[in-house]
């Protein structure tokens, strides 16, 4: 019995020791392990809203052509014998640029001429005729009606070679039109007929384009139309050389839209072109009205959609993020121009804008602290 109580109360002495070790451990434990850290905030790219009276400024890509540009051809037709000019060659105002057979048009000229050369001869027959009637009728020796007949036969004698003259002249004149002349200085821009071919009248030939007035020609769909009706702001710059800007005025817009693209043809031009400008390159076309007030433009990933309305990310100054909703004035290819709901100086996320939520801080990348 003796023995049996010892062994209870050296088990109940055990036990106790085991679980103040235990209970130790586990505080030491809890005591040893480091608190729980907050990830670090997301970083962000953002931008700075600031005015900008380009936002209602449009630009388009355009193409440098002539404002007065000929497709000449012939006004025979005939067989294309010569053609002295190539795409791209200065050309003279009256410079021959193409030539046709002229053996048909010479036979018709020497026809013609022997026709003058006849008819001529029989005025001067009825002129003798008619001299040598009145010198008779003067002595009685005809009757007045022979005379006057001798005199309505010159008459007929002189119509007749007014009309051969004309005739020689129409001749000539369809041997001067197988030789294509410039009608301006210019440039030759397209060639549309080889040597051996047969021309029929009024087929194009060359074009000529004259360079001393430049215009820049870009199509425009029918939402922004009415923008280029209004603007009455026009500067043209070379792709090379954005930064150098040069005046314009829209002088044309299509009526009607293309059937096939649905877009509405624009001309605008050059007063004073610089000499870097040439026919055929790309520029680029900005419009804009400076009555309009300034605008917002915004980079087209910093638009966000909540509940179907277009919103977007603020950065406050403790760089925690609020959800902004904006009213949209025009969407662009790149850009977004907002008409209401952000004041300038407003900081704003411009990239990933889904993955945002609103009260997170976030971490301005390097570049974006201005």
């Amino acid at each position: 019995m003796g023995i049996f109580m010892t062994t209870t109360h050296s088990l109940q002495r055990s036990l106790r020791v085991t679980a103040s070790v235990a209970l130790v451990s586990i505080i030491a434990s809890a005591c040893s392990r480091a608190p729980a850290t907050e990830p670090p905030p997301r970083p962000l790219r953002t931008t700075i809203v600031e005015s900008s009276a380009a936002g209602y400024a449009t630009t388009y890509t355009a193409e440098v052509r002539s404002r007065y540009e000929s497709d000449l051809s012939f006004q025979v037709s005939g067989k294309l014998i010569a053609r002295h000019v190539d795409v791209g060659a200065k050309v003279r105002k009256g410079e021959a640029l193409a030539q046709l057979d002229q053996t048909d048009q010479r036979v018709g000229v020497e026809a013609a001429s022997s026709a003058v050369n006849a008819a001529r001869a029989e005025l001067e027959r009825a002129r003798t005729e008619e001299t040598r009637y009145r010198d008779l009728f003067e002595r009685g020796l005809t009757t007045a009606a022979t005379y006057f007949a001798q005199q309505t036969a010159v008459k007929t004698a002189q119509s007749k070679l007014e009309q051969a003259a004309a005739e020689l002249k129409l001749n000539e004149q369809r041997l001067a039109y197988t030789t294509l002349r410039s009608d301006a200085d210019g440039v030759i821009t397209r060639v549309m007929a080889e040597v051996g071919a047969v021309m029929s009248a009024g087929q194009r030939v060359v074009s000529v384009a004259q360079p001393s007035e430049l215009e820049a020609v870009f199509d425009v769909p029918d939402g922004r139309i009415d923008d280029v009706r209004a603007a009455d702001v026009a500067r043209i710059a070379l792709l090379t050389a954005p930064m150098a800007q040069y005046p314009a005025r829209v002088r044309e817009i299509s009526p009607s839209a293309d059937p096939v693209t649905r877009t509405y043809q624009v001309k605008t031009t050059l007063p004073n072109p610089p000499s870097a400008l040439r026919l055929g390159m790309n520029v680029t076309v900005t419009l804009s009205n400076a009555a309009r007030p300034s605008a917002i433009a915004l980079p087209a990933t910093a638009l966000f959609q909540h509940d179907r309305a277009p919103a977007v990310w603020i950065v406050n100054k403790d760089l925690s993020l609020a959800l902004r909703p904006v009213t949209v004035e025009r969407y662009e290819s790149d850009r977004v121009l907002i008409a209401s709901g952000l004041e300038l100086g407003e900081r704003v996320a411009t990239a990933g804008v889904h993955k945002l939520a609103a009260g997170e801080h976030v971490r301005l990348l390097e570049g974006a602290q201005r």
